[in-house]
C-alpha cells in the first residue's frame, strides 16, 4: 500500500520576515522662565503621538534594525509663587528597533512598518536645576513593535489529488405547474393566481356594510 506524500516546492511570495519590539525610556527637560520661583509641579501629560516614518537599515556592529521617526506633546502644569502655569513642548524622536529575521534573506522590495503599542506616558516629572536654568524634567515611556515585508523564498507542500475525489452535483429543472380545467389561470399567458388558504385571508368584519 502507498500513501500520497506531499510534493515540496519553493515559492517566491510577499510575507512578514521579521518582527522586533521595544520599550524606550527617555527624559524630556522643559526650560521655565527665570522669574518663576518655588516651583511644584502639579499635572502632566503626553498627547498627539503617531509616527511619521519607519525604514529598514543596517547599524555596524548593531545589525538590522527598523529606524522610526514619529513626535508628540508634552503638557505640564506647574505653580510658582502662588501662581500657577502650563508649559508645553513638542518632542521629535529617533529610535531604532532591533529585527529578528525569519528564516533567509529577503529577496526584494524590503518595506518596514512600525507601530505604537502603548503610547507614550509620563512616569516621573520633576524639578531640577542645571546651573542657573531651572527645568521640569519629565521622563517618558513608549512602547513600539515593527516588522519587515518583502518577497522572500518560502517552502510549500503540494498535495496530490485523490483518485475519483471529485463529485458532480446533479439539479432539476424547475417549470411551470401544470393546469387543468378547473384551476384558476389568468387571462395573460404563464401567470397563475397567489391562491390563500381561508386561515390566511382576512376576517370577515360583521359591522361592515356592502
Amino acid at each position: 500500500m502507498t500513501t500520497d506524500r506531499p510534493v515540496v516546492r519553493e515559492i517566491i511570495t510577499k510575507a512578514v520576515c521579521g518582527k522586533g519590539a521595544y520599550k524606550y525610556q527617555r527624559s524630556i527637560d522643559l526650560e521655565i522662565p527665570v522669574r518663576h520661583k518655588t516651583i511644584q509641579v502639579l499635572g502632566n501629560f503626553v498627547s498627539n503621538s503617531a509616527i511619521d516614518e519607519a525604514a529598514f537599515v543596517d547599524k555596524p556592529f548593531q545589525g538590522e534594525a527598523i529606524q522610526v521617526k514619529g513626535h508628540y506633546d508634552v503638557h505640564v502644569w506647574y505653580a510658582y509663587d502662588q501662581e500657577t502655569c502650563a508649559a508645553k513642548t513638542t518632542v521629535t524622536f529617533i529610535e531604532f528597533i532591533p529585527v529578528n529575521k525569519f528564516g533567509k534573506k529577503i529577496i526584494s522590495n524590503r518595506q518596514a512598518s512600525a507601530k505604537i503599542i502603548e503610547k507614550p506616558r509620563c512616569r516621573k516629572a520633576y524639578v531640577k536645576n542645571i546651573g542657573e536654568k531651572t527645568v521640569i524634567r519629565v521622563e517618558i515611556e513608549q512602547l513600539m513593535t515593527a516588522e519587515v515585508l518583502g518577497l522572500t523564498k518560502v517552502k510549500v507542500g503540494v498535495l496530490p489529488q485523490a483518485a475519483g475525489s471529485s463529485e458532480t452535483v446533479r439539479g432539476r429543472e424547475l417549470t411551470a405547474p401544470q393546469t387543468s380545467e378547473n384551476s384558476a389561470v389568468s387571462p395573460i399567458k404563464n401567470f397563475y393566481f397567489d391562491l390563500k388558504y381561508d386561515e390566511d385571508l382576512p376576517e370577515d368584519d360583521d359591522d361592515y356594510d356592502y
